[in-house]
């Protein structure tokens, strides 16, 4: 990039923007990894079958990261002759769910590795470790569930009629959005069921996608008080909070999601029945764009309620990922080839030729693999346009500043406002 001639108004604004943070090392020193630890229960030995289970997990987990760090046979090489030494790369672990269902014990483990040792192990064994690993898109995951047990209740269908504030706005509803919206309502949210989160988590670690931790979340939650995933029905705030996480925790997606397991009581075996929907949003932290949404349905059966509850949700998750995650792929892959998506509005033009050359200029930017104008407002001297560029933000403004000086008789180019990925400039004459 040549020597850029930075306005004072845009020397400011760029010493006033964030540096990075602790939180951008950590994505490559260390992995949150969601698993699920299986063992057979012998003798009856229940904290045998348990120890065993969260070694399968701690084991699952190695095998997730050893396939973002190396190529595939790789990987598959390396896999046995660390898996002895699995737990040591565990800094630390939270046990989300342990049941017994006949003969296996299920542990659910929520394990933050210490990629940084990993590594070091890796490459003092031979292994070239690959930079792919790093360059994936981060996701935040919010997804909350909710369960109705009596759908046929007076109570619930007059909740239904009435039409409670949103929980996130206050606002009251006019319709419902989907057939789902009458449960996903504060009343009906256990907050503590993970177990839809946790399936869309492992399919994304499964897809070498980075999972941010969950401590982010609720500090993002805290900042929105009454905070649920009623948010995925109200795409303004949505893009509010995507926002946030972009700048505060360098998520690069966020997926959204409710999930309603209703009871449907025993079916024509005897068996527990529960039918389950989720309703989900996966955007672009850094442009507020819509990558993929949608509603699916799923059900499950066991002869315990908890079990068959907890099936039901995973069920539908699975569904979910299997449309999420190729979508999602899709868009990284155009995001790596093409670039990131970027805003740029400029206002207080002279005319249509100054507001052409303005667009031309940007669209010969080095770097910039695509710029089509989105909006142009001549009466009130605006153009809007959407950029595709290879570098990160600050060399855009950068080159955009250098590209205006070589347009003629175009005045003095300043920052008027730099939200995430939107940058809005101002002429003056």
């Amino acid at each position: 990039m040549k020597a850029t001639g930075f306005s004072a108004a845009a020397l400011v604004l760029a010493a006033a923007l964030p540096l990075p943070t602790p939180l951008t090392a950590q994505q490559t020193d260390e992995a949150t990894v969601p698993v699920v630890g299986e063992a057979v229960i012998r003798g009856d030995s229940l904290l045998a079958a348990s120890l065993a289970a969260k070694t399968a997990g701690y084991r699952e987990a190695l095998r997730i990261q050893l396939g973002r760090l190396l190529d595939s046979l790789g990987a598959i090489e390396a896999l046995p002759r660390l898996q002895s030494r699995a737990r040591s790369y565990v800094r630390r672990e939270e046990v989300e769910n342990e049941e017994r269902e006949g003969n296996l014990m299920r542990v659910s483990l929520r394990l933050v590795l210490d990629v940084a040792r990993l590594k070091t192990d890796l490459e003092a064994l031979g292994y070239e470790i690959r930079t792919i690993g790093t360059d994936l898109p981060s996701v935040m995951v919010v997804v909350d569930e909710y369960f109705v047990n009596n759908p046929r209740s007076l109570s619930a269908q007059a909740q239904a009629q009435a039409g409670p504030p949103s929980a996130m706005t206050g606002r009251q509803q006019a319709a419902a959005d989907t057939s789902s919206d009458e449960f996903t309502r504060p009343e009906f949210r256990d907050r503590s069921a993970r177990a839809s989160a946790t399936e869309i988590e492992e399919a994304l670690n499964r897809n070498q996608f980075t999972v941010l931790d969950q401590s982010t979340v609720a500090q993002l939650r805290a900042d929105i008080p009454g905070f649920t995933a009623d948010l995925i029905k109200q795409g303004d705030q949505l893009a509010e909070f995507a926002r946030r996480a972009n700048e505060r925790f360098h998520a690069q997606l966020v997926l959204v999601g409710a999930t309603t397991v209703i009871n449907s009581g025993r079916d024509a075996s005897g068996l527990e029945s529960r039918r389950s929907m989720m309703m989900y949003r996966a955007i672009d932290a850094s442009s507020g764009r819509l990558l993929a949404s949608g509603t699916v349905e799923s059900a499950a059966q066991a002869s315990d309620p908890l079990v068959a509850r907890q099936r039901a949700a995973v069920r539908v998750s699975q569904v979910a990922a299997e449309r999420l995650i190729p979508q999602l792929t899709r868009a990284a892959r155009d995001r790596a080839s093409r670039g990131e998506l970027y805003i740029i509005e400029l206002v207080g033009f002279s005319g249509f030729a100054q507001a052409r050359s303005f667009l031309q200029a940007v669209q010969g930017v080095e770097g910039v693999t695509s710029a089509r104008q989105t909006q142009l407002d001549v009466s009130n001297r605006r153009i809007r346009i959407e950029v595709m560029f290879m570098r990160p933000r600050d060399e855009l403004m950068g080159e955009i500043f250098d590209a205006a000086q070589q347009i003629p008789a175009f005045g003095t180019l300043d920052i008027r406002n730099q939200r995430g990925n939107e940058i809005v400039f101002a002429v003056r004459q």
